[in-house]
């Protein structure tokens, strides 16, 4: 049998008419470019039939497909929660579970949720109950998405909007449901954990490029909530000037820090960055994320800071926060003490907080 054909550059605008052994190529063609692939060769092999499932779900429906597929932004989030993916599927295929018990996914500020659907394929239905895409732009549960959120047509279909017609929702493997939650407001936050911390069994709280304090807001719920088994973050930008022209301290259970030590001003217009030089930043960012890590409470649990170089060209958010209530699940930590760091890239990482990235961290504990 000859090898699928790989879509030149030029078909690219024509992807309707690609074969999805075509379409499977040319993706694992892509994610073959990227340093990663080294490091998790089996996931990365399992990537493209599980994205050309999702190009045959909506198969009939091309202005959805158009608004959910931009190849650049869906690697992206593929190779930036790889390693969090990986961690995942060996947690849920190697934990005991008692009779009645299923893993929980809680996905934090997830976007349109493509690590949620990306688990959803990967996962086995029989050991997890449901992934909960939790975000401020979802619609609420019984009223349609207007032009301000994000359009929830992908995960529910004809579930929630009788004008398409097709039940993408009974098509997930594992079930995936939406929540609209504001993790800045507190009372949203509190009957959020009343809703969905309380599981037959343990839950997985995954929290993927969150902006500034929402990063506390992550630990905090991980802190606060025994049930929850495991907890992984990836900071995204740092926290804005006005904590530090505040003198503001920020609290993660016994440790503290002033807020001066890792806010930074600067924004990205219009893909140009306008701010202190990303040497300066990065310093902040491996700063930041050291303190997120001598937050998480390990009286009970394991944890641990990786760098993995998820980013190139001058990218520097490659720092990942993996927690878990023990007892520990050896596949998981096993693979995570391993030496690579994304690709021969190097990095390092820290455990149960003995954290020596960045200098003055844990000096104000």
């Amino acid at each position: 049998m000859a090898e699928p054909r790989t879509p030149s550059s030029q078909e690219l605008e024509k992807s309707d008419v690609w074969t999805d052994e075509e379409f499977e190529a040319y993706i694992d063609t892509e994610l073959k470019k990227e340093p990663l692939h080294n490091d998790y060769p089996e996931l990365f092999e399992r990537a493209p039939k599980i994205i050309s499932l999702w190009r045959q779900r909506y198969e009939g429906n091309a202005p959805l497909w158009k608004r959910l597929f931009h190849k650049e932004r869906v690697l992206k989030e593929f190779i930036e929660a790889a390693p969090f993916i990986d961690a995942i599927e060996r947690l849920v295929l190697s934990t005991e579970l008692n009779e009645g018990e299923k893993f929980r996914i809680i996905d934090l500020a997830c976007g349109r949720g493509y690590l949620s659907m990306f688990l959803s394929e990967l996962l086995p239905p029989e050991r997890v109950e449901r992934c909960i895409l939790v975000d401020k732009q979802w619609p609420m549960h019984n009223l349609p998405p207007k032009q301000h959120h994000i359009n929830w047509s992908h995960i529910y279909g004809s579930f929630k909007d009788s004008s398409i017609p097709y039940n993408y929702y009974e098509s997930w493997p594992v079930k995936l449901n939406t929540s609209k939650v504001n993790l800045k407001n507190s009372k949203q936050v509190s009957d959020m954990e009343e809703r969905l911390f309380q599981n037959k069994g343990p839950i997985v709280l995954v929290a993927v490029h969150l902006c500034g304090t929402l990063s506390i807001k992550a630990v905090e719920l991980f802190n606060r909530n025994p049930e929850t088994k495991f907890f992984c973050l990836k900071p995204c930008c740092l926290p804005t000037m006005v904590h530090a022209k505040r003198d503001e301290i920020f609290k993660l259970g016994e440790h503290s820090f002033p807020a001066k030590e890792v806010c930074m001003a600067g924004k990205w217009k219009k893909g140009e960055w306008h701010g202190p030089p990303r040497t300066t930043t990065k310093k902040y960012f491996e700063r930041w994320a050291d303190h997120l890590c001598l937050g998480i409470d390990d009286k009970d649990a394991t944890k641990i800071k990786k760098t993995i170089m998820v980013q190139r060209y001058g990218g520097y958010q490659n720092e990942f926060l993996l927690a878990e209530r023990l007892p520990e699940t050896n596949s998981v930590w096993v693979e995570l003490h391993q030496s690579s760091n994304g690709g021969g890239g190097g990095g390092g990482e820290s455990v149960d907080g003995e954290v020596t990235a960045s200098p003055s961290v844990g000096e104000s504990s």
